[in-house]
């Protein structure tokens, strides 16, 4: 949506240590003018914990 991977680090070793502790940022001015909804949709694709993550069905009936 804002034209960037929501994970970056020059080192992989850095890289992979933020995807598995889902540390991401919704870093302004590039999210600024992203709705609130489609925050609220992509923070619960990229919950760490499966048990909260959406499922493909909760997905699809998000208003977003």
């Amino acid at each position: 949506l804002c034209g960037y991977p929501p994970f970056y680090d020059e080192n992989d070793a850095k890289l992979f240590e933020q995807i598995l502790r889902a540390e991401y940022e919704f870093d302004s001015p590039y999210w600024d003018d992203i709705s609130d909804s489609a925050k609220d949709f992509i923070q619960h694709l990229m919950e760490k914990d499966p048990g909260k993550r959406f499922t493909c069905e909760q997905a699809l009936q998000h208003p977003w």
